[in-house]
């Protein structure tokens, strides 16, 4: 039996119907990641399954005892979960230490202190002990809240967008510190979130919601190299979707291509001694190397490239065209 069952959960607000019949199963240890655009139901989700909000229909069971239903609900302060919110939130008036031993009246007083400095040296944060809130970066709050709900010891972790508000340097350390202690502890986790990266980052299974649907689901690596629709290939990738058309009919006829639409991801592209001509249009510098726009027989591609390329007709090969 799976972890956590999730099944034709159905939830409007007013007329607006929010979630569309969603069902999906979730295996202990796992990390999750629900993604999506605003308005996509990621958040709703969440707080279901938090008992925050309840369903119009539909289950959610944990190991086989149900959580909601039709005829039944069991409060959020029962379920025994940990749910992390988007902005801290620390108590202002308590240093980080009384703030993280809130959540520990379970534990024995003379244990909570080695429980708190063993989290705290995980997110390296041993000297902020005696902080109080307003002595604390964005980041460092952020990385006491979660010390705060992971110290509570749930069977499930919420984290609800936890890197939105961080600048890029303290979310990618946050994000590496956060994997290891989820691996270390096998803390079944969701996460939502509307950064691919993030997602790819944390999870190792990943959902995408569109308009209250499931409109993907799998590990990063499918997710990103094989879409299975243009909203996928879109939402993870610069992937570059071609629909077949007069202008572009020599490219398809070329590569051999049936489907009437295709997609190409930009690493798919690089250059060649042989292999296909493709014109030059644009480029653009992205950090780490340069996106290359291409005219090839019609068809518009991204190429990413190292090397800035200033030739005006360069020769491609392409690796993978998938058709969807």
């Amino acid at each position: 039996m799976s972890f956590l069952q999730v099944k034709n959960i159905v939830k409007s607000f007013g007329k607006t119907e929010v979630l569309r019949g969603i069902s999906f199963e979730m295996e202990a240890h796992s990390r999750l990641a629900l993604i999506g655009k605003s308005g996509s139901g990621k958040t709703t989700m969440l707080r279901l399954i938090a008992g925050l909000e309840i369903p119009n229909s539909g289950s959610i069971s944990i190991n086989g005892e149900v959580l909601t239903s039709d005829n039944s609900y069991i409060k959020p302060e029962k379920r025994n979960m940990g749910y992390v919110f988007q902005n801290h939130s620390l108590f202002p008036h308590l240093d980080v230490y009384h703030n993280i031993v809130f959540g520990m009246d379970k534990l024995p007083k003379k244990e909570r202190m080695e429980v708190v400095m063993s989290y705290l040296a995980m997110l390296g944060l041993e000297d902020k002990l005696k902080s109080y809130p307003h002595q604390l970066s964005g980041g460092e709050k952020q990385r006491i809240s979660i010390i705060r709900t992971l110290a509570s010891k749930p069977r499930l972790l919420l984290l609800d967008e936890p890197f939105s508000n961080l600048d890029k340097h303290t979310k990618e350390r946050l994000k590496v510190d956060l994997k290891n202690i989820l691996e270390k502890e096998k803390l079944p986790t969701i996460m939502i979130t509307h950064d691919a990266d993030d997602s790819f980052d944390l999870a190792d299974e990943v959902i995408l919601l569109d308009e209250g649907k499931i409109g993907a689901r799998g590990n990063p690596e499918e997710l990103y190299k094989r879409p299975i629709n243009d909203h996928s290939a879109r939402f993870f990738s610069e992937t570059e979707i071609i629909e077949k058309g007069e202008l572009n009919k020599a490219f398809f006829d070329h590569f051999g291509l049936n489907a009437r639409k295709v997609c190409i991801s930009p690493q798919a592209i690089s250059t060649a001694i042989t292999g296909t001509q493709a014109k030059v249009i644009a480029h653009k510098f992205v950090g780490n190397g340069n996106m290359v726009i291409l005219d090839c027989m019609g068809a518009e591609l991204k190429m990413f490239s190292i090397k800035r390329i200033t030739e005006p007709i360069i020769t491609i090969e392409i690796s993978e065209i998938i058709e969807l």
